[in-house]
């Protein structure tokens, strides 16, 4: 997506985009495969200035455009070819995307494997509807600005249904770094689920139930923490991912 500041007048100061670079799937596993971009003319002396972020998900990269100027309205996507998410998940995205500095991002990964079963039996290949697409971003974060009653550390996790065209994102709320990296070894897995964003106390006995709710508490870890690596599986292959 494109926006262009000023589009009526010949003073084309700004223009903001938010891409997707499809050769990062053969680049360091788990690496981000969106960027915001930020390019300003001089119209002066005719020349430019490009500058640009790497995200791991749409929402990020509007953050880092919002701060630059941009019109989050303008630099929101609405081709309807792109894959489609519930009101919950849009929802979490805009709080991300207009969250300035409130969080620190620790790390994240993103995975775009497609699985084939077939491989290990040695039947013939499998067609599109019998693979396994393992493609989904978690992403950790720690909230600068806390409000209590709220874990510290969270997880934000995009889980992309490659086949149906959809997506979801979440947030999970975590009392610290490690236990946040231990969630994401099994990222995803169905007995695995992101826990609460508040902190389950006897005096507040609906925060078992919470799974998705308003920015928590943190402060910057004092020592970095080692990336988390996925496991290795002979039987995958990656592709481009399509958002």
């Amino acid at each position: 997506m494109q926006h262009t500041a000023n589009p009526h007048t010949p003073l084309l100061t700004d223009s903001y985009l938010v891409v997707h670079d499809a050769t990062m799937t053969w680049d360091i596993p788990g690496s981000p495969q969106l960027a915001g971009i930020h390019v300003q003319r001089d119209l002066g002396t005719g020349t430019f200035r490009l500058e640009y972020e790497r995200a791991p998900i749409v929402a990020l990269a509007q953050n880092w455009l919002v701060s630059r100027g941009a019109d989050l309205d303008q630099v929101t996507p609405r081709d309807e070819s792109l894959p489609t998410c519930d009101q919950p998940s849009r929802d979490l995205e805009q709080r991300l995307a207009q969250a300035g500095d409130r969080y620190w991002f620790a790390n994240s990964y993103t995975s775009d494997l497609v699985l084939d079963p077939s491989r290990s039996s040695g039947g013939p290949p499998s067609t599109d509807e019998q693979l396994i697409y393992d493609f989904h971003t978690w992403i950790i974060a720690e909230d600068l600005r806390p409000e209590p009653g709220q874990h510290p550390v969270r997880v934000f996790f995009e889980d992309v249904d490659y086949l149906g065209r959809s997506y979801t994102l979440r947030e999970g709320g975590f009392p610290d770094l490690d236990a946040a990296y231990k969630w994401t070894h099994r990222a995803g897995a169905p007995d695995n689920p992101l826990p609460p964003v508040e902190v389950e106390t006897a005096t507040n006995p609906r925060s078992a139930a919470a799974r998705t709710t308003s920015p928590a508490a943190a402060a910057r870890p004092a020592a970095a923490v080692p990336e988390a690596q996925p496991a290795a599986n002979d039987q995958t292959a990656t592709r481009p991912r399509t958002r």
